[in-house]
């Protein structure tokens, strides 16, 4: 069974993408969070999965139709993963696929991609170009995969490759995407907007337009 979980925030200003600040007020880095949020899930309902489930930290917010919710768990981000792969992962043949939501160029082949590489693979990951990853996902019980990783820093990807390899995992990795954090990162995607509509979900694309910052 494939399934597919969203670790996600509710998109409440000064509570989401923070370190936009201060090319964009805490109101718009809310809203461009929302575009961003709402393309991951139309990216994930039209990909081909069994189960779809959002993983909220701390409060909902709206949970699509064809979405199942649940409470993110753990004191750190790899507790939070770890207890995903837990609940999720509940017979040998599952494959789990788990996805952050500020991806602006994610898109149903991308999870297609990630879920078709677990078929020869134990773990997959998803890079993002900051040393980070988009997606991680697992056929097979990798507990220790989370364990001392410096997150928020350029060596998750590298230090995670290391923890599934020593635990004698074999890992693939996919498609390599930009995320969504900082100025920097803003200032590319508008860029990368000018001359090419597919580099942006409809949704975050509309909310950039109808500030001025895309075309």
């Amino acid at each position: 069974m494939r399934r597919l979980a969203v670790f996600a925030r509710a998109p409440v200003t000064g509570q989401v993408k923070s370190r936009l600040s201060p090319a964009l007020p805490a109101s718009l880095a809310a809203r461009l969070y929302g575009g961003l949020l709402a393309d991951t899930f139309i990216a994930g309902a039209s990909a081909t999965c069994d189960e779809r489930w959002v993983f909220w930290a701390d409060s909902a917010g709206e949970t699509p139709a064809r979405f199942m919710t649940h409470r993110q768990r753990g004191r750190d981000l790899g507790e939070r993963l770890r207890e995903a792969f837990v609940t999720l992962r509940q017979r040998p043949d599952d494959r789990v696929l788990v996805i952050g939501s500020d991806t602006p160029s994610l898109t149903a082949a991308h999870l297609e991609e990630a879920f078709a590489a677990l078929e020869t693979n134990d773990v997959v990951i998803g890079p993002t170009v900051d040393g980070g990853y988009w997606g991680i996902g697992a056929r097979v019980a990798a507990p220790t995969l989370f364990d001392d990783i410096p997150w928020s820093t350029r060596e998750v990807l590298t230090r995670t490759l290391v923890r599934a390899h020593t635990a004698g995992l074999r890992v693939g990795t996919v498609s390599t995407l930009e995320d969504l954090d900082t100025p920097h990162d803003l200032a590319l995607l508008i860029g990368a907007l000018a001359v090419n509509d597919a580099a942006c979900g409809a949704q975050a694309r509309g909310v950039l337009r109808a500030v001025g910052l895309a075309r």
